[in-house]
């Protein structure tokens, strides 16, 4: 097996192969022209090219390149190296020698891909982002090779999954989000546009086979369904990039009113939102504010879960805590409140819970606390008679100061807001005889008070 490598082949009436294209080029035409996407203006100043060293990536590669002299603006290029042909050494091989031959830095990044669970394309693309992100400084914006073609392609592998308006809008031109800026500049170009200008120029560049197998979904759609999509409706590429640009516009006034709804029913702690504000929107209008506020705490609302906060969750008592796994994350509802937590921030029971060493305190120094954190003594200098923290199980029951009644732990965590999974990270402290005086900074004994 070798390295597929392609560049312009003359032969006789000017046809120029190219992979499995074939066009038309006239002896004596000019180079051909190819202008990309308006930059924005308020996008990083510098260049990071997700340089793959196919066709599309070669000529983007070319075409910064200009730009870049032109402008004196810097562009480096990343290879993401997944490891998933024989011939990946090959192709990283080849990308370093085009990047050379313009001389421009190339990094080449090895990535794992894990496909447990999921499907190869989807892992190799998630494992290819997080790539380009660490590799990206914070001045650069990562610019994809992506064009017409594959927006179309895109639109209609949404349309076949039953997306919403935001997936049918498609790959937009420029996106700011938690993988960072992202730029695509060919979104309005076509790959026969593309490939000619590859052509008149005499660019070269690796065929991945992989292109070819019709396993995948989009190489079935690009092989097989869009040549006769283009045989009844030759526009069908344009229409299908103008419909995803219409619903963009759509989707991006939607995200607007999600944006305002999200600031009215979000908590001071931006990981909250008030679930019975939330029950009161229209169900999309609900749903757009959920999936945003996930997303912006580096998560993905599923669609299973998206249906149990709205259809089962409302109906549950306010005080029964209810989890749902995103993730690194755990969504919860708990005291009519929805919150986003690190998933190992588990509830423990008083048994699961780790014991500490803890002996009098004086209240001169903080006291340190098994979590990390410290407590210390505000508004004296140490404490009338000296506190040790106690275990919840041995805590007894709390009387508050200005009341005349012991109350039980769970409820003073109820009427305290403190919701199950952080009681037991809570300092609980006793006096000698063992009577609870203080229930973190949050509640105090009469003594304390």
């Amino acid at each position: 097996m070798s390295l597929a490598t392609h560049a312009p082949t003359g032969n006789p009436g000017g046809r120029f192969v190219f992979g499995t294209d074939l066009h038309e080029c006239a002896p004596g035409r000019q180079a051909a022209a190819m202008d990309l996407a308006s930059y924005p203006t308020h996008a990083p100043p510098a260049w990071l090219l997700a340089f793959s060293g196919g066709l599309d990536s070669a000529v983007l590669l070319h075409r910064l390149h200009q730009e870049a002299q032109e402008t004196g603006r810097r562009l480096r290029a990343v290879h993401v190296h997944h490891g998933l042909h024989a011939l990946a050494d090959e192709w990283a091989a080849a990308a370093q020698a085009q990047c050379d031959t313009l001389g421009i830095h190339l990094s080449i990044r090895h990535v794992t891909v894990n496909a447990a669970g999921r499907g190869l394309e989807a892992a190799a693309r998630e494992a290819r982002y997080a790539a380009l992100s660490a590799e990206r400084k914070h001045d650069e914006c990562v610019v994809l090779a992506h064009h017409r073609d594959d927006q179309a392609e895109t639109v209609l592998l949404a349309l076949l999954r039953g997306s919403g308006e935001q997936g049918l809008a498609g790959m937009r031109g420029f996106t700011e989000d938690q993988r960072g800026p992202l730029w695509r500049p060919m979104l309005g170009i076509s790959r026969a546009e593309i490939a000619a200008y590859a052509t008149s120029h005499a660019l070269t560049w690796q065929e991945d086979p992989s292109n070819a197998s019709l396993q995948h979904d989009r190489n079935s759609l690009r092989h097989e369904v869009m040549p006769l999509l283009r045989k009844r409706w030759p526009q069908a590429d344009a229409s299908f990039a103008h419909s995803a640009k219409r619903l963009g516009d759509a989707d991006a006034a939607l995200q607007a009113d999600a944006r305002r709804h999200l600031a009215l029913v979000q908590g001071l702690d931006p990981a909250t939102l008030n679930a019975k504000a939330l029950a009161a929107l229209p169900r999309d209008a609900a749903a757009r504010v959920l999936r945003m506020w996930v997303s912006d705490h580096g998560s993905r609302l599923s669609s299973d879960a998206l249906a149990r906060v709205l259809n089962d969750w409302p109906t549950r008592p306010e005080g029964k805590q209810i989890v749902h796994a995103l993730g690194l994350l755990c969504l919860r509802q708990w005291g009519g409140t929805l919150y986003l937590t690190p998933r190992q921030e588990t509830d423990q029971t008083d048994a699961a819970k780790p014991r500490f060493q803890s002996g009098p305190w004086t209240g001169t120094q903080p006291l340190a606390l098994a979590e990390g954190s410290t407590i210390r003594l505000v508004g004296a200098s140490a404490l009338d008679a000296p506190l040790q923290r106690v275990e919840r199980a041995s805590a007894g029951r709390f009387k508050p100061a200005g009341h005349a009644h012991h109350r039980s732990l769970q409820s003073m965590f109820h009427q305290l807001g403190v919701p199950p999974w952080q009681r037991a990270a809570l300092p609980l402290l006793a006096d000698a005889q063992g009577r609870l005086q203080s229930i973190g900074d949050l509640a105090y004994a009469e003594p304390l008070d």
